[in-house]
């Protein structure tokens, strides 16, 4: 309390000089426009021009006011002010006052200040849409909360920019084009605020085709707060609510960092009274909050610290897991460009060699990625634990500063989604090879569901996430998305839905429910990709009247399993009856209902019973659509309050991931 008491005297003791600033928003742009000559017509009609609008300035309803001085045949001058939508006229007269200092050797000017533009010419320019010259300015603090919810943040800060855009383009009862809108973005716990004006003049359309324009700048930066400012319209977002607080305004000439005072008028002291007490009550709220998240936040790293030691404590009992640091940038020539085999929403891949000659593949976790310590913790627990020769090996770990790095076996063939969709490697995978890919990934996925302790459930399963080793045998890898079930848990769910489109099934997208048959479901999809060598995301003019699904299930009821198949497996001659089992397989697990799918096991023994026919295999029903699927699932996402930042698509890899935690194709990703 002694604190706040000290900063509550000082800004008292300042209050009526001075105002609080926040960055220098002055701006301004004379076109590179020819001087006027001294003594001239255009000379007078500027200066009376100027005159007239700080004049009429404290006149206007909403800020804004054009004139034009001189006849047609006189030189004659055309301005414009324009305040912010919250100022009142005095503040208003006083930012305009100030901004119409600079630039009066040029023939055209703009100027920008926090709270008003003042415009001149010697052109027409009214009601005209002019969108150079333009400035972007951002805000420089760190923005490290925001970089690790990439997703939620763009998705927020792009809703709330078209909302705001919307209703300054649409205008009020007095013709003003102003509009603020806020929204609580709650990674960081804080509000988003932005604001959004056009000059009164524009229409709707080049109102919002302006303000458009310049919004397009804030989306390929990952800032706390931007500006753009353009001759017809202006736009702004900041994490604090910046048009409820009248900074303090600088003169363009002035240094960044010099406060202008204003007179000790007592309206000025009245306003400064204000600003004072409208400070001083948040802040003080502010620093019993900031206290009592303090003393959470340590007793939460803390705990986190302890709970990752005694992880950490439980690996080092096989000494073999800990590598060094130095050993690692060792092996990979310092985490080389030249070593690197992909990278992914987790970070990058590197290819290493040991000092003894064995040959490793290093995951380097981004330090600005979405996986922290309890990601790393998941991963390095859960693969510590398999060991099946169906799924990717890890070796060890390295966690040095801010390093957090996975050591795994190294695979040479890449994975199967450069084998199956690269142009380069088509019809390199035979028939034979394909299915025992099939029944590979099927052994490892019954070790994940029913022999490991604990059960594990994948989450991520596709071809990207499926590596074949030197004899093209089939190693399930990305367990970093992967959930521990208990022995007895039937289904879960969740708020944070991670995935692929095309691979989740439908209870997992759109409720967030997730079990052992989400798992099969991705393995039912991966199946047919593998018979027929596309896509389940491929446009569906490829499958004729239909997508992938509804395409294998009427090759099933027509007994047509050439039609279905990779054309480049025509000249292997394969088994009409195990291709039909693999289609029947696929459509199996990838019915809608849960309950319709059959158990790994079951699986894994059809696949190795050549005596299983598909007449003796229930007939699955014709499945929906895969693009109304698709359209139901994002549609599911918008009306679903829980999913709404939960799910987002990319165009890379299909991933899903709002926070960042979009699955990296480990080891291995197709650069050609």
């Amino acid at each position: 309390m002694f604190f706040i008491l000290i900063i509550i005297l000082c800004l008292l003791k300042t209050s009526n000089s001075s105002f609080p600033t926040t960055i220098n928003y002055t701006q301004w742009d004379c076109y590179n426009s020819s001087n006027y000559l001294h003594n001239s017509s255009y000379e007078t009609n500027l200066n009376n021009l100027v005159s007239n609008l700080i004049t009429n300035v404290s006149s206007t309803k909403n800020g804004f006011l054009t004139h034009k001085q001189g006849l047609d045949n006189q030189n004659p001058t055309y301005g414009l002010i324009l305040c912010r939508g919250d100022l009142d006229p005095g503040q208003c007269h006083d930012c305009i006052q100030i901004a119409t200092k600079e630039c009066k050797t040029k023939k055209q000017a703009i100027i920008w200040l926090e709270g008003c533009m003042f415009r001149y010419s010697n052109q027409f320019f009214f009601s005209l849409l002019q969108e150079n010259p333009f400035r972007f300015m951002y805000n420089n603090e760190s923005a490290s909360v925001i970089q690790e919810n990439v997703q939620n943040w763009t998705d927020l800060l792009e809703s709330t920019i078209s909302e705001v855009i919307s209703n300054a383009a649409a205008g009020d009862s007095t013709g003003n084009k102003y509009a603020t809108k806020e929204a609580y973005f709650a990674p960081m716990k804080q509000s988003l605020y932005t604001l959004a004006q056009c000059t009164p003049g524009l229409t709707t359309e080049n109102c919002s085709k302006c303000l458009n324009q310049a919004a397009s700048e804030f989306y390929s930066v990952l800032k706390k707060g931007g500006l753009v400012l353009l001759p017809s319209c202006n736009i702004r977002y900041e994490l604090y609510e910046f048009y409820k607080i009248l900074n303090l305004i600088q003169s363009p000439s002035s240094s960044p960092t010099t406060n202008i005072s204003r007179s000790s008028t007592g309206k000025n002291k009245s306003t400064s009274t204000r600003i004072v007490v409208a400070i001083i009550v948040p802040l003080a709220f502010g620093f019993l909050c900031i206290s009592c998240f303090c003393v959470y936040r340590r007793n939460a790293r803390k705990f986190r610290a302890q709970e990752f030691k005694k992880v950490l404590r439980d690996l080092a009992t096989t000494e073999s897991l800990m590598f060094e640091l130095g050993t690692l940038e060792a092996a990979t020539n310092n985490f080389s460009l030249n070593n690197k085999l992909g990278e992914g929403g987790f970070g990058s891949v590197y290819k290493g060699t040991l000092q003894n000659g064995q040959e490793i593949a290093v995951k380097r976790l981004s330090k600005v990625s979405g996986q922290g310590v309890e990601e790393f913790k998941n991963e390095v627990v859960l693969i510590a634990n398999l060991q099946h020769r169906n799924l990717v090996r890890l070796l060890g770990f390295c966690l040095a500063g801010k390093e957090k790095l996975l050591v795994y076996e190294f695979v040479p063939n890449k994975s199967l989604n450069y084998f199956l969709f690269g142009e380069r490697k088509l019809g390199e995978l035979n028939w034979n090879t394909r299915y025992n890919i099939i029944k590979g990934i099927a052994r490892g996925l019954l070790y994940l569901h029913e022999d490991s302790r604990p059960r594990i459930i994948h989450r991520d399963l596709k071809t990207a996430n499926i590596l074949l080793d030197a004899d093209l045998n089939p190693k399930i890898s990305d367990f970093g998305l992967a959930r521990i079930f208990k022995v007895e848990q039937i289904v879960d769910d969740t708020s944070r839905i991670v995935g692929t489109y095309g691979y989740m099934a439908p209870e997992y997208a759109m409720h967030g429910q997730f079990s052992t048959k989400s798992d099969i479901y991705s393995f039912g999809i991966l199946v047919l990709e593998i018979v027929c060598g596309k896509k389940i995301s491929s446009k569906s003019n490829l499958f004729g009247d239909g997508d992938l699904l509804t395409y294998a299930w009427r090759s099933l009821i027509e007994e047509k399993p050439l039609e279905f198949i990779d054309p480049t497996l025509l000249k292997d001659s394969p088994s009409s009856e195990e291709v039909l089992r693999c289609i029947q397989i696929g459509l199996l697990c990838a019915q809608e209902s849960t309950n319709e799918r059959p158990t790994m096991s079951t699986i894994v023994l059809i696949l190795n019973n050549d005596s299983t026919t598909t007449s003796t295999l229930p007939t699955p029903p014709r499945p929906r659509s895969f693009s109304n699927t698709a359209s139901s699932v994002e549609s599911s996402l918008v009306s679903n309050p829980r999913s709404r930042y939960s799910v987002a698509s990319t165009t890379t890899n299909d991933s899903i991931s709002n926070s960042g935690n979009q699955g990296i194709d480990v080891f291995y990703v197709d650069r050609s």
